[in-house]
């Protein structure tokens, strides 16, 4: 899952957590790394089954930049 990232991440994170606890789920998403927001601290550190930081900054298709931000990929 790679959801918008606006200030409406954070509602986009709590759900795949709640999807991931149901019986034979497994949800992965890819987000920016934003370690010190408290979604990351409520439903993603000490819940994720992994989480992986990606070296360096995305880029998608023919952009000409890439992310402003670093990613991880998070895995319930």
């Amino acid at each position: 899952m790679n959801p918008p990232y606006g200030r409406k991440i954070a509602g986009w994170v709590e759900k795949c957590y709640r999807e991931s606890r149901k019986p034979g789920t497994r949800v992965v998403l890819l987000i920016p790394a934003r370690t010190d927001t408290a979604y990351f601290h409520r439903f993603i550190y000490r819940t994720a089954r992994e989480i992986r930081f990606v070296k360096g900054r995305l880029k998608f298709g023919n952009a000409q930049n890439a992310a402003p931000f670093p990613s991880m990929v998070v895995i319930f």
